[in-house]
Order: C-alpha cells, then sequence, then structure tokens
C-alpha cells in the first residue's frame, strides 16, 4: 500500500485489513459492501485510502450519510489528517439547499417545493442572495470569502453559511467551491435523485466516472432510493390544488382538478368499501382522467399554474399534483406497485391516497454501479451483505464481514423468554408482565437505559403499567416533537441520572443516538416488523419472484437491522460497558436468531436480573 492518511496513532482491531480492502477495491475499480460494527473506525477506514488514491489520479472522492450529524464526524476526521500531513487539499460540505437558504420560512416546504420556489426566484431575479453570488461588481468580495474557506477548512455549511453573513447564497458559493474540491460530503439524495444528481454535477463540473463513492450508513439505502422514486397524491392535495385554481381565476383547471377528486372517490366505493387498501391499475386511473381532458395537457395547465401561484407564495399544491401526474403516466409496471388507500387525518377527516411505490431500488442504483470508478457501502448493521448486494443490483461486489472490535467481557446480550409483543397475543395481561419483567431488568442496571419498541400503541400501554413498577424517571418520545424538541428530550435524558428513555425501534432515537460512558442498557422490546400491509406484501411477493427470499429481504431482515441499531446505541466506545436485552420469545426462534451476527453471543434466559447483577459484579 502507498502513503496512507492516517492521523492516529494506532490501528484498530481487524481495521488495517479493513483499510486494505478499500484501498484494494479502489485501485481495481471494484465496488465493496462492508459490514463494519461499531469502533471500526469506518470514516477514517474509508477516507484515508480513498483521498490518498483521489489525490494521485486527481478524482473526487463524494462521501454521503444519511444524517446530517455525520458530516461533522467526516469533517473533523479531515482536519486530523491536514494537520498532521501538512497537506493540502479542499473539502465542500453540501446539505438539503432548503436548510442553507437565507429566506426564511422555508424549512417548512418539502425539497421539491422549495426546488421549484427557488427555480422561481433564481429565474424572476427576485432572490437577493442568488444575483450577489453572480454579480461581477462583487467578485471581489466573494474570491475572499473563497480564500478564507480554503485557509481555514474544511468548514462545516453552517461556518460557511455565517462566512456570506445573508449577503450571498450558501450553496452557491459552496457550489463554487465544490469545482476544485477533492472531497465532497454530501447527503444521499445529492447523487442517488437523478434529476438533482445531473443539475449537481453539471453545477460543480464533476464526473461519476471519475468519482469514489463512499455511502455511509448503507443498511437505509435500499429503503431511500425506494422512497425517491415512490410518488403520492391525496385528496388534501387536490383540495389545496382547486383553492390555488379559483384564487387565481383558472375555473377550467379547478372544474378538471374537482373531476379528479371525484374520480378517487368512485375509486374510494369500487375497491375499498370493505378494507382500507387495494392494488389498482395504472389504467383506471389514467383512462378516466384522460376521458375528460387531454392527460397531459392537463399536467402542463398545472405546471403554468404552479409557476404563477409561486410568484406569491412559496408552496404550490398544484406543482404536486402536476408530479404525481406525470409520474403515474411515464412509470413501467415492472418494478413498482400501485395501491389506493383510505386514511384519516389527525382531525378524523377522511383522505384517499393514490400511491405509486417503488419496489426495486436497483433501477436508480444501477447507473451508479455502472458509471463510477469504485462505490464502498458501509455501515454496522449491514448483514447479510448479499442481500443489499441482490437489492441495490451488484453483478459484481467484494462483500467484507468484520467482528465486533470492542472487548466481548464488557457485553452481555439477553434473549428473555415467556413474553412476546406479537399482535395475536397482545393484551392487557402481556402489557402487565412485560412492564414487571422490565422493571425487575431495569433495577439491576446501574446508570441510564434505552427502551425501544415495535410501536407507539404498544410503548404507552406498556409504559402505562412500568409508572407503577419503577421510580426512576421515564421519558417518552412523542411522535409529534419537532427536532428541537427531540433534542430536548434527548439532552433531559442525558443529564438525568438513571433516566429511562422509551421510544419506538424505527424512531428518530433508534440509530441516530451517540452518547459513550452514558447508557449502561438497552432494552428491546418486541420484533419490530414491518405492518404486514399491502405494499409489505407486494415487496414480499416482488423479491420473491426475483431473489427467492421474499419473506427473508421484505420482512425478517429489515426487523432485525433495526434491532441491531436499536442495540448499537449501548456499546459505543471500547471502555463502554452494558447489557443489551431482547425483551421477546421470538427472538430465541431459528428464524430470526440465525440473522444475528455469530459474535453477539446471544444467551437465552428466563431470569435476566439474576445474569444483569453478575455482569455488573465482574
Amino acid at each position: 500500500m502507498e502513503e496512507l492518511f492516517f492521523p492516529y496513532k494506532e490501528f484498530r482491531k481487524g481495521q488495517m485489513e479493513f483499510i486494505s480492502e478499500v484501498d484494494l477495491a479502489i485501485k481495481e475499480r471494484k465496488h465493496l459492501i462492508v459490514h463494519a460494527p461499531t469502533g471500526m473506525g469506518k470514516t477514517i477506514s474509508t477516507i484515508a485510502p480513498s483521498l490518498a488514491y483521489a489525490l494521485k489520479k486527481e478524482f473526487t472522492v463524494f462521501f454521503l450519510t444519511n444524517r446530517h450529524s455525520q458530516h461533522k464526524i467526516v469533517l473533523e476526521t479531515l482536519r486530523k489528517i491536514k494537520q498532521k500531513y501538512d497537506i493540502n487539499f479542499l473539502v465542500a460540505d453540501v446539505i438539503g439547499k432548503k436548510h442553507m437558504c437565507s429566506f426564511d420560512d422555508v424549512e417548512k416546504l418539502s425539497s421539491r417545493e422549495f426546488y421549484d420556489y427557488c427555480k422561481e426566484l433564481r429565474e424572476k431575479e427576485l432572490c437577493p442572495f442568488y444575483t450577489n453570488s453572480k454579480s461581477k461588481e462583487m467578485k471581489v468580495e466573494r474570491e475572499l470569502i473563497y480564500e478564507k474557506i480554503k485557509k481555514e477548512g474544511p468548514l462545516t455549511v453552517e461556518q460557511v453559511f455565517n462566512l456570506v453573513n445573508k449577503k450571498f447564497c450558501t450553496f452557491e458559493i459552496t457550489a463554487d467551491i465544490c469545482r476544485k474540491a477533492n472531497i465532497i460530503i454530501a447527503d444521499y439524495f445529492h447523487i442517488l435523485s437523478p434529476g438533482i444528481r445531473d443539475s449537481f454535477l453539471l453545477r460543480i463540473n464533476k464526473e461519476i466516472g471519475k468519482s469514489i463513492i463512499i455511502l455511509d450508513e448503507a443498511h437505509n439505502l435500499a429503503k431511500r432510493l425506494r422512497e425517491l422514486m415512490s410518488e403520492t397524491l391525496s385528496t388534501f392535495t387536490i383540495e389545496n390544488a382547486i383553492k390555488e385554481a379559483r384564487e387565481f381565476e383558472y375555473i377550467n383547471i379547478s372544474e378538471v382538478l374537482k373531476e379528479l377528486k371525484l374520480i378517487l372517490d368512485d375509486l374510494k366505493y369500487e375497491k375499498l368499501e370493505k378494507t382500507e387498501e387495494s392494488l389498482i391499475k395504472k389504467e383506471e386511473f389514467y383512462e378516466r382522467v384522460n376521458a375528460y381532458t387531454d392527460y397531459f395537457q392537463f399536467i402542463g395547465d398545472l405546471y403554468f399554474l404552479a409557476d404563477l401561484v409561486r410568484e406569491k407564495k412559496k408552496r404550490s399544491y398544484s406543482s404536486g399534483v402536476a408530479n404525481f401526474l406525470k409520474a403515474w403516466s411515464i412509470n413501467d409496471e415492472e418494478g413498482f406497485t400501485r395501491i389506493l388507500q383510505l386514511k384519516k387525518s389527525k382531525i378524523g377527516k377522511e383522505i384517499i391516497t393514490l400511491n405509486l411505490k417503488c419496489l426495486d431500488p436497483s433501477i436508480l442504483f444501477k447507473p451508479l454501479i455502472n458509471n463510477s470508478l469504485s462505490l464502498i457501502c458501509m455501515s454496522g448493521t449491514l448483514l447479510p451483505t448479499e442481500m443489499y448486494q441482490d437489492l441495490l443490483g451488484f453483478d459484481e461486489a467484494i462483500c467484507k464481514e468484520y467482528k465486533n472490535p470492542f472487548p466481548y467481557e464488557n457485553r452481555l446480550n439477553l434473549i428473555v423468554s415467556g413474553v412476546t409483543t406479537k399482535f395475536t397475543k397482545r393484551s392487557n395481561e402481556m402489557y402487565g408482565l412485560i412492564a414487571t419483567k422490565a422493571s425487575n431488568i431495569l433495577e439491576k442496571i446501574p446508570g441510564n437505559i434505552l427502551m425501544f419498541f415495535p410501536s407507539y400503541e404498544v410503548m404507552y400501554n406498556i409504559s402505562a403499567n412500568l409508572r407503577n413498577l419503577t421510580k426512576r424517571k421515564l421519558l417518552l418520545e412523542n411522535p409529534a416533537n419537532n427536532k428541537e424538541e427531540r433534542n430536548e428530550l434527548l439532552e433531559e435524558f442525558k443529564t438525568t441520572k438513571n433516566s429511562i428513555l422509551l421510544a419506538v425501534a424505527a424512531g428518530s432515537y433508534g440509530e441516530g443516538i451517540d452518547l459513550p460512558g452514558i447508557i449502561k442498557g438497552v432494552i428491546i422490546v418486541g420484533l419490530p416488523l414491518n405492518k404486514p400491509d399491502l405494499e409489505t406484501m407486494q415487496l414480499i411477493d416482488y423479491y420473491d419472484k426475483k431473489y427467492a427470499k421474499g419473506w427473508e429481504y421484505a420482512y425478517i431482515f429489515p426487523a432485525i437491522i433495526k434491532t441491531l441499531q436499536n442495540a448499537g446505541r449501548c456499546i459505543r466506545s471500547e471502555k463502554d460497558k452494558g447489557v443489551i436485552v431482547f425483551l421477546e420469545e421470538r427472538y430465541k426462534w431459528s428464524t430470526y436468531r440465525k440473522c444475528f451476527p455469530d459474535d453477539l453471543n446471544l444467551v437465552i434466559t428466563n431470569s435476566p436480573e439474576v445474569e444483569i447483577e453478575k455482569f455488573f459484579e465482574k
């Protein structure tokens, strides 16, 4: 191996092998799928060899992550490399464009709504930040900012935002830096979303074929890709689009929109009389709309109206309807399913939704596989690696699985039998039994504890019993909380000794918490299986036909991955010591138990408190 930018004094267990695999994959222009548990040093293990190779060959490294907090870890790693090796390389930190915007209230817009709003302002020269970023008169001032970024970097996007001081567009300044950057830290959608990828790469003058792409937290990748290719239309959106058409006096458009709503009503009576969801064919909706009006002309009319709306407002519902109609008409049946659903709003109002759901993430990912220099997909829960090779569409990839590097004696993993949250077994008696078992466990763990549940309903029922059984402070995740409120709850948990944070397995606390030295135990109540709704059943059927592993890929493994992410909140450093309890008898079934990593060393017990007491006495 040639020069390696490794800023730390020593390698962790298995890290040198990991780095060598990354180095070899890049040099041979191959793709790598890596399961590397917490403690392996995934960030530096991928950056060290990829940056060295990129600088030598004048390639670009893209480090993509689904979490903004991960950007700061990457930037800190790059600062350490710069300090130790005294080398000059340029870094750009990019997040969602709306989060970089200086206008107020844009956070409330969806990404697509913001994209349309931003485009409208730029084209009509109504954005002073963008205008200043392109102004010849302000070129000298911009150059000073560029020099400061190069000299003081790597800088976070927040630091760049403060530098431009609401005078320039933070995205445009960052995009200019990207043009010369050796490594770009970005969000998934910058490269995964086809429309955004093409315009982003054109703007920064980069090519996928000359790029090493590192995808962090890749266990979320397949789901994220499917979401990027899925679309939804609801009666709520149509009703708001009708209001827009009336407000701007486009009566013809409002009449067609009303007909659109009537078509959804008719479909509801035909298909949802005895159920809340039903499969629907493309033609069943398309032909009814086209019989009333010219389908594609109507899409054009909606986009025209949307442009007018955005001259006065930030959001346009007409644009949302148009985007859906366009997607519904052009997507093929292969790899997609179409579902009609009946839902209730928060105030109990009936909402009909028409959904175009992507089942095959490889449709979107395959072009990256075929065109990039090297893709490195990594996560602490990327098991089995062969599943990700299948789902993402790799014809050939190097798959590696590394063992947990932390001391075995610092962790205790228990499966507790005799309780279950299986739907057919749920009752007040079972909730009480789970709460009793949990309270006995809590009393033996000296410190803060995380508890995860398969749903809010299960969490509320068990916590109601648990309050009467423990004196410890219980902090409950609230689905209505915004980001700031979630952070406040986490801060209260961190600062309240012996407190217990109760959350859902698939929620924001399930895989985003990194609190070394604070969490002494994680209790995972139940099995967080996906709801067996139509989309899940369609996924099972599709994966069964394509890979002969429908139940595993669409139902069992996703639940185990959530469970392992929850469990991973406990031991965050080599000095941490803690207990992970799987409070659900189904975990001892071979169907689920075989999905766990071999080095987890699971112990099945009916007396967890005895095992825990012995563990903490060591």
